[in-house]
């Protein structure tokens, strides 16, 4: 039986070693904020310095690759969810917003989810989103998914025909 577990940023070391197993030969930053700070705290005289420390509340995807014709917004997620769908679609429309990325703005945005565990019916309605999904299985997984309950290891099953 799964015993309480500390918490660890699984997340943020699965999108890590997806990035230097797929995009290492492309810059690319993990937790990139995305979007505008609100026009009442966009003061003129205010560097980019300045301008990142206020906008520490904006949201941020797990990370932005910069390749040479196109960005990647990648969310990763060990089991997805309905929502990470949702969040990628968020980050494509800040993305055109996000002042330190202006140089970046005119490149077309592919979307990218990350999971570990397989859900079939988020895998669908991402790509019916038209959100490329990756099955990235680090070896470490296993190790995290035995302190689970059983329920947790697994995606809810749900009958994909029931969605047609």
């Amino acid at each position: 039986m799964a015993g309480k577990r500390n918490w660890q940023p699984r997340e943020m070391r699965l999108i890590a070693e997806y990035l230097a197993a797929n995009y290492s030969k492309y810059p690319y930053k993990m937790r990139q904020r995305l979007g505008s700070v609100p026009a009442e705290l966009d003061l003129p005289g205010r560097d980019m310095a300045e301008y990142r420390m206020i906008g520490v509340w904006r949201r941020w995807a797990d990370a932005v690759v910069f390749k040479p014709n196109q960005v990647v917004i990648i969310e990763a997620s060990i089991r997805p969810d309905p929502g990470d769908i949702a969040k990628l679609q968020l980050y494509a429309k800040l993305f055109k917003h996000t002042p330190e990325l202006e140089p970046f703005a005119n490149r077309p945005v592919a979307l990218e989810l990350v999971y570990a565990l397989e859900d079939v019916v988020i895998i669908e309605l991402a790509r019916e989103a038209k959100i490329k999904v990756v099955y990235f299985k680090p070896d470490w997984l296993d190790e995290y998914l035995s302190v689970l309950y059983p329920f947790e290891r697994r995606a809810p099953r749900t009958n994909v025909s029931d969605l047609k």
